[in-house]
Protein backbone atom coordinates (compact mmCIF):
# COMPACT_ATOMS: atom_id res chain seq x y z
CA UNK A 1 0.00 0.00 0.00
CA UNK A 2 2.65 2.51 0.53
CA UNK A 3 4.40 1.65 -2.40
CA UNK A 4 0.94 2.32 -4.44
CA UNK A 5 0.42 5.76 -2.24
CA UNK A 6 3.88 6.88 -2.76
CA UNK A 7 4.15 6.50 -6.65
CA UNK A 8 0.37 7.77 -6.75
CA UNK A 9 1.80 11.29 -5.08
CA UNK A 10 4.76 11.18 -7.36
CA UNK A 11 2.28 11.02 -10.05
CA UNK A 12 -0.37 13.37 -8.56
CA UNK A 13 2.35 16.10 -8.43
CA UNK A 14 3.34 15.54 -11.64
CA UNK A 15 -0.13 16.50 -13.02
CA UNK A 16 -1.87 12.91 -13.07
CA UNK A 17 -5.30 13.14 -12.39
CA UNK A 18 -6.41 11.81 -9.10
CA UNK A 19 -7.49 8.40 -10.81
CA UNK A 20 -5.06 8.38 -13.29
CA UNK A 21 -2.57 8.88 -10.41
CA UNK A 22 -4.02 6.08 -7.92
CA UNK A 23 -3.32 3.54 -11.17
CA UNK A 24 -0.10 4.63 -12.31
CA UNK A 25 0.91 3.86 -8.72
CA UNK A 26 -0.96 0.34 -8.62
CA UNK A 27 0.94 -0.10 -11.38
CA UNK A 28 4.32 0.66 -10.40
CA UNK A 29 3.73 -1.27 -7.45
CA UNK A 30 2.58 -4.58 -9.30
CA UNK A 31 5.34 -4.41 -12.24
CA UNK A 32 7.49 -1.53 -12.04
CA UNK A 33 9.00 -1.77 -15.32
CA UNK A 34 5.91 -0.70 -16.84
CA UNK A 35 5.23 2.31 -15.26
CA UNK A 36 8.98 3.31 -15.57
CA UNK A 37 8.57 3.22 -19.22
CA UNK A 38 5.29 3.82 -20.10
CA UNK A 39 3.70 5.81 -17.68
CA UNK A 40 6.27 7.47 -16.40
CA UNK A 41 7.07 9.20 -19.41
CA UNK A 42 3.78 10.73 -19.73
CA UNK A 43 3.77 12.75 -16.54
CA UNK A 44 5.17 16.21 -16.51
CA UNK A 45 8.87 15.16 -15.76
CA UNK A 46 11.38 18.10 -15.08
CA UNK A 47 13.96 18.59 -17.29
CA UNK A 48 16.60 17.05 -14.44
CA UNK A 49 14.02 13.72 -14.31
CA UNK A 50 13.72 13.21 -18.15
CA UNK A 51 17.53 13.36 -18.44
CA UNK A 52 17.19 10.65 -15.70
CA UNK A 53 15.08 8.44 -17.44
CA UNK A 54 17.22 8.61 -20.91
CA UNK A 55 20.41 7.86 -18.91
CA UNK A 56 18.46 4.48 -17.72
CA UNK A 57 16.68 3.99 -21.00
CA UNK A 58 20.36 1.63 -22.67
CA UNK A 59 18.83 -1.08 -20.76
CA UNK A 60 15.82 -1.31 -22.85
CA UNK A 61 17.38 0.15 -25.80
CA UNK A 62 21.09 -1.08 -26.04
CA UNK A 63 22.55 1.79 -27.62
CA UNK A 64 23.23 5.21 -25.99
CA UNK A 65 20.68 7.21 -26.92
CA UNK A 66 16.80 6.41 -28.33
CA UNK A 67 17.39 8.21 -31.58
CA UNK A 68 19.92 5.57 -32.31
CA UNK A 69 19.28 2.13 -34.23
CA UNK A 70 21.26 -0.81 -33.17
CA UNK A 71 21.79 -3.16 -36.45
CA UNK A 72 20.53 -6.01 -35.93
CA UNK A 73 23.14 -8.36 -37.92
CA UNK A 74 26.54 -6.62 -36.86
CA UNK A 75 25.22 -5.04 -33.54
CA UNK A 76 26.31 -1.29 -35.08
CA UNK A 77 24.96 1.37 -33.24
CA UNK A 78 23.61 4.53 -36.11
CA UNK A 79 23.10 7.43 -34.34
CA UNK A 80 20.33 10.36 -34.70
CA UNK A 81 18.40 8.06 -37.18
CA UNK A 82 14.93 7.65 -35.41
CA UNK A 83 12.04 9.95 -34.59
CA UNK A 84 8.71 9.29 -32.91
CA UNK A 85 5.79 9.70 -35.43
CA UNK A 86 2.01 10.60 -34.40
CA UNK A 87 0.22 8.31 -32.35
CA UNK A 88 3.03 5.79 -30.94
CA UNK A 89 5.20 5.05 -34.31
CA UNK A 90 8.34 4.92 -34.99
CA UNK A 91 10.03 6.42 -38.83
CA UNK A 92 13.22 7.59 -39.51
CA UNK A 93 14.61 10.95 -39.86
CA UNK A 94 16.44 10.18 -43.52
CA UNK A 95 16.23 7.41 -45.93
CA UNK A 96 17.86 5.04 -46.75
CA UNK A 97 19.29 4.07 -43.33
CA UNK A 98 22.62 1.78 -44.14
CA UNK A 99 24.73 -0.05 -41.89
CA UNK A 100 27.86 1.55 -42.33
CA UNK A 101 29.65 -1.90 -41.80
CA UNK A 102 27.51 -4.51 -43.27
CA UNK A 103 25.50 -2.03 -45.50
CA UNK A 104 22.26 -3.45 -44.83
CA UNK A 105 19.35 -1.30 -45.71
CA UNK A 106 17.18 -1.36 -42.32
CA UNK A 107 14.82 1.26 -43.53
CA UNK A 108 13.46 -1.59 -45.39
CA UNK A 109 9.92 -3.76 -46.01
CA UNK A 110 10.90 -6.16 -43.49
CA UNK A 111 10.65 -4.33 -40.91
CA UNK A 112 7.69 -2.16 -41.16
CA UNK A 113 4.41 -1.63 -40.42
CA UNK A 114 2.90 -1.80 -44.12
CA UNK A 115 4.90 -4.95 -45.36
CA UNK A 116 2.48 -8.21 -45.01
CA UNK A 117 4.65 -11.50 -45.31
CA UNK A 118 3.56 -13.72 -48.16
CA UNK A 119 1.78 -16.25 -45.30
CA UNK A 120 -0.47 -13.77 -44.44
CA UNK A 121 -0.83 -15.14 -41.18
CA UNK A 122 -0.03 -13.44 -38.07
CA UNK A 123 3.64 -13.34 -37.19
CA UNK A 124 5.22 -15.55 -35.04
CA UNK A 125 8.82 -17.09 -34.40
CA UNK A 126 10.40 -18.80 -37.45
CA UNK A 127 8.35 -16.44 -39.68
CA UNK A 128 9.47 -16.09 -43.36
CA UNK A 129 9.69 -12.21 -43.51
CA UNK A 130 11.78 -12.62 -47.57
CA UNK A 131 8.84 -11.63 -49.27
CA UNK A 132 5.00 -10.12 -49.31
CA UNK A 133 3.50 -6.97 -50.29
CA UNK A 134 2.74 -3.73 -49.40
CA UNK A 135 -0.18 -2.75 -48.01
CA UNK A 136 -0.48 1.12 -48.75
CA UNK A 137 1.12 1.11 -52.41
CA UNK A 138 -1.75 -1.20 -54.90
CA UNK A 139 -1.91 -1.05 -58.27
CA UNK A 140 -3.15 -3.15 -60.88
CA UNK A 141 -0.30 -6.30 -61.19
CA UNK A 142 -0.31 -9.90 -62.50
CA UNK A 143 -2.12 -12.93 -60.67
CA UNK A 144 0.93 -14.75 -61.59
CA UNK A 145 2.93 -11.90 -59.37
CA UNK A 146 0.63 -11.87 -56.39
CA UNK A 147 -1.08 -15.71 -56.07
CA UNK A 148 -0.44 -18.95 -55.92
CA UNK A 149 0.44 -20.85 -58.99
CA UNK A 150 -3.30 -23.11 -57.85
CA UNK A 151 -4.67 -19.76 -57.30
CA UNK A 152 -3.49 -18.09 -60.24
CA UNK A 153 -4.62 -20.66 -62.49
CA UNK A 154 -8.11 -21.04 -61.24
CA UNK A 155 -8.41 -16.92 -61.64
CA UNK A 156 -7.38 -16.91 -65.28
CA UNK A 157 -9.32 -19.62 -66.12
CA UNK A 158 -12.24 -17.11 -64.32
CA UNK A 159 -10.91 -14.17 -67.04
CA UNK A 160 -9.10 -12.80 -64.25
CA UNK A 161 -5.08 -12.08 -65.27
CA UNK A 162 -4.29 -9.13 -63.19
CA UNK A 163 -5.52 -7.54 -59.74
CA UNK A 164 -5.20 -4.22 -57.72
CA UNK A 165 -3.81 -5.41 -54.97
CA UNK A 166 -1.11 -4.36 -52.59
CA UNK A 167 2.48 -4.37 -54.64
CA UNK A 168 4.61 -7.73 -54.44
CA UNK A 169 7.53 -7.04 -52.55
CA UNK A 170 9.88 -10.21 -54.10
CA UNK A 171 12.85 -8.80 -51.55
CA UNK A 172 12.05 -7.61 -48.21
CA UNK A 173 15.28 -6.06 -48.01
CA UNK A 174 14.32 -3.94 -51.15
CA UNK A 175 11.53 -0.94 -50.91
CA UNK A 176 9.72 -0.30 -54.15
CA UNK A 177 10.83 2.97 -55.89
CA UNK A 178 7.26 4.16 -54.60
CA UNK A 179 7.97 4.00 -51.35
CA UNK A 180 7.56 7.22 -49.38
CA UNK A 181 6.25 6.08 -46.32
CA UNK A 182 7.72 3.90 -43.22
CA UNK A 183 7.02 3.23 -40.38
CA UNK A 184 8.62 0.25 -38.06
CA UNK A 185 6.75 -2.89 -36.81
CA UNK A 186 7.36 -3.97 -33.02
CA UNK A 187 6.20 -7.90 -33.82
CA UNK A 188 8.51 -7.51 -37.07
CA UNK A 189 11.80 -6.05 -34.90
CA UNK A 190 11.44 -8.62 -32.27
CA UNK A 191 11.25 -11.21 -35.12
CA UNK A 192 15.01 -9.83 -36.25
CA UNK A 193 16.09 -9.49 -31.91
CA UNK A 194 15.58 -5.81 -32.37
CA UNK A 195 15.57 -4.25 -29.24
CA UNK A 196 12.57 -1.89 -27.71
CA UNK A 197 11.04 -0.69 -30.93
CA UNK A 198 7.24 -0.04 -29.45
CA UNK A 199 5.74 2.13 -27.10
CA UNK A 200 8.70 2.92 -24.92
CA UNK A 201 11.00 3.59 -27.94
CA UNK A 202 8.72 6.21 -29.03
CA UNK A 203 8.22 7.72 -25.49
CA UNK A 204 11.59 8.03 -24.99
CA UNK A 205 12.21 9.56 -28.18
CA UNK A 206 10.03 12.29 -27.21
CA UNK A 207 11.73 12.90 -23.98
CA UNK A 208 15.36 13.31 -25.96
CA UNK A 209 13.23 15.75 -27.89
CA UNK A 210 12.46 18.19 -25.60
CA UNK A 211 15.67 17.73 -23.64
CA UNK A 212 17.71 18.38 -26.32
CA UNK A 213 15.73 21.66 -27.36
CA UNK A 214 15.61 22.85 -24.33
CA UNK A 215 18.65 24.46 -21.49
CA UNK A 216 19.51 22.67 -19.00
CA UNK A 217 18.48 24.08 -15.87
CA UNK A 218 21.66 25.54 -15.20
CA UNK A 219 21.57 27.04 -18.23
CA UNK A 220 18.27 28.53 -16.87
CA UNK A 221 19.13 30.38 -14.18
CA UNK A 222 22.36 31.45 -15.29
Amino acid sequence: LSTTLYFAVFSWKRRASPLQGLGYGIVAAIHYPEFLWKLKPRLDLSWEEKKQLLALSPAITHVSRPSSLLCPFCKIEIEHILVALPGEGIGVQKRPVLCPRCQTRLDCCRFCVFFEPRSGRPLGWGEDLTSGRCTRIKKHQSVDEICSPSVARKLKEMGWHTLYAGLAIPDSFSPPDECRTFQFDERKTLLERLPCMGKERALLLRLEATIYSQPSSSSRSG
